[in-house]
């Protein structure tokens, strides 16, 4: 049984993640990068620290955080993910700790 017509073409990106998925580990249901560094050289983006602030969001049971350039001319790197930890201080401490960021450093 054909489903599909011979001109149909299909790409698959199910492997495009493994080259970063180096630079992230998992731990008490929290997703975060550990190399910002690394991260950003894979990706060829110049990390200046100094150029980048950190973002957090989240939601009723989620919290989410990313890197965002303060020219926005880079796309936004998502760099911290937890789908059970609500936008607490506690939390935001552990993601930070995580991705092992400091703010202050600049």
């Amino acid at each position: 049984m054909e489903l599909l017509k011979e001109n149909v073409r299909i790409s698959g990106y199910r492997k495009r993640h493994e080259d970063l998925v180096q630079f992230f580990k998992m731990e008490r249901g929290l997703v975060a990068c550990n190399d910002i560094d690394d991260l950003m050289q894979t990706i060829s983006i110049n990390h200046n620290p100094a150029h980048w602030r950190l973002f957090t969001d989240s939601s009723k049971l989620s919290l989410k955080a990313v890197l965002q350039h303060n020219g926005n001319t880079p796309p936004s790197i998502p760099v911290g993910h937890s789908v059970h930890n609500k936008k607490l201080y506690e939390n935001r401490n552990i993601l930070l700790q995580a991705i092992i960021y400091d703010i202050f450093t600049w």
